[in-house]
């Protein structure tokens, strides 16, 4: 043995210099290959999460895709490479800013606004709002959720090459409440100590602001009580709220206000209180460009979609009223939409006013009928002048030229039954509290 290694060591010491060096490196290929890790530990999974700060303190991570199917749903729960960015709106953000930040285009960001147009929701964002976004490994959005508040949560999904929006509303619980309380000064200053709000108390005086002076004709010793319905999401009261029916007992007389199906008050015996609305937000009987169609080519984009709207030609500057008492919920500017108003008017019943020159009032003031609320333009995406109009029930577009609106100053015959069962309804709820 000894002398066969000593002939091979022989061997190499007798080899060509250029072969001696390549015999060495094959001997370390050979070694490398020897220690390199089997198939088997190749496919080892490996789970992590990663953590990317952003400039305003918000983060985005990679979650546990359970986790990520159970917030944006089955179709996106086995993507590799998804990211999930969360980020709460604090004053002074943008959209733009945020879409920048997270490396979105500004294209993207206006295909969205065009999606947004039938909800007006994602150019407006306000402190406390939040978004949740979905990504995947090449950084296109699949999802964006909008969580507007507790009951209300706008979706856009990428659905092929387009994107779809939804808006869901948890309905919540309504609960009645009833406060009452005696006068000893100030109407204003005894309801807010019987825990009444602001906005509950202008609802109050709206309804019987034409058959009471508060200010005059209230004096100590007089009293009030006062039934409220109240929205509670998941338990929480969501601030949304309206007042049923009122009983003010003054020496001389009782006044009462109950509110009907139809978003108005009345008293006992069926007279009406608020004004009656109007059909059209503009006077006289201008021409109509485009009527109420769901099945309508867009002028612009040439695709069939929903016409939600009415639309009136008119020049820019013609003065727009409110068809009805009611609170502006949302008054601002949006891409598609250009300037633009939402108001409330009841429960069940929402107008919307687009493309507006000029906007003359600001969100959270309570206007009446006839109020002049702006003047018509040609913001926006618009082919020209012209006021676009939407009446709404219960969150769903309607033909504002053939709603049945009530019109009349007292209940009508055919609903006398069902306005007498509701009054005596709250009634009962008075006397028993």
């Amino acid at each position: 043995m000894r002398i066969q290694i000593e002939a091979f060591f022989q061997f190499i010491n007798n080899l060509p210099r250029k072969h001696f060096f390549a015999l060495i490196l094959l001997f370390v290929f050979l070694l490398v290959i020897a220690f390199l890790p089997s198939q088997q530990q190749k496919s080892k999974h490996i789970k992590r999460i990663l953590t990317l700060s952003s400039e305003h303190g918000n983060s985005a991570s990679v979650e546990p895709l359970s986790a990520i199917a159970d917030e944006f749903g089955m179709r996106f729960a086995n993507k590799e490479g998804d990211r999930k960015v969360d980020v709460e709106i604090v004053a002074g953000d943008t959209v733009s800013e945020i879409f920048q930040r997270e490396g979105l285009s500004a294209a993207l960001l206006q295909e969205l606004l065009d999606v947004d147009q039938k909800y007006l929701r994602l150019g407006n964002l306000l402190p406390g709002q939040k978004l949740k976004m979905l990504m995947n490994a090449e950084n296109k959005l699949l999802v964006l959720k909008v969580i507007i508040d507790r009951a209300s949560t706008l979706t856009f999904t990428l659905k092929g090459d387009e994107y779809v929006s939804l808006l869901e509303t948890k309905k919540g619980v309504w609960s009645h409440s009833l406060y009452k309380g005696i006068i000893s000064g100030s109407f204003y200053i005894n309801a807010k100590h019987a825990g009444l709000s602001a906005g509950q108390i202008q609802q109050i005086s709206n309804a019987l602001e034409e058959k009471i002076n508060f200010n005059r004709q209230l004096r100590a010793g007089d009293s009030f009580k006062v039934l409220v319905a109240k929205n509670y999401i998941d338990g929480t009261y969501s601030f949304d709220s309206e007042v049923l029916a009122v009983l003010i007992k003054t020496r001389s007389k009782t006044y009462t206000a109950f509110l009907s199906e139809d978003g108005r008050y009345y008293d006992e015996d069926g007279l009406g209180l608020s004004k009656a609305y109007r059909r059209l937000p503009v006077n006289g009987h201008p021409r109509i460009s485009s009527p109420f169609n769901l099945r309508r080519l867009h002028p612009i984009t040439k695709r069939v979609s929903p016409h939600l709207g009415t639309d009136f030609a008119v020049v820019v500057g013609t003065r727009v009223y409110s068809i009805g008492d009611g609170i502006v919920l949302r008054a601002g500017y949006h891409p598609a939409a250009g300037n633009y108003i939402v108001i409330k008017n009841s429960r069940k019943y929402t107008t919307r006013f687009l493309h507006l020159s000029k906007i003359l009032v600001r969100r959270g003031q309570r206007v009446e009928m006839g109020d002049l609320i702006a003047k018509s333009g040609n913001t926006g995406r618009s082919t020209g002048p012209h006021l676009h109009y939407e009446f709404h029930i219960n969150g769903r577009a309607v033909n504002a030229m053939k709603v049945n609106l009530p019109l009349s100053k007292s209940v009508l015959r055919k609903d006398k039954k069902a306005f007498n069962k509701r009054r005596d309804g709250f009634l009962n709820e008075i006397k028993e509290a």
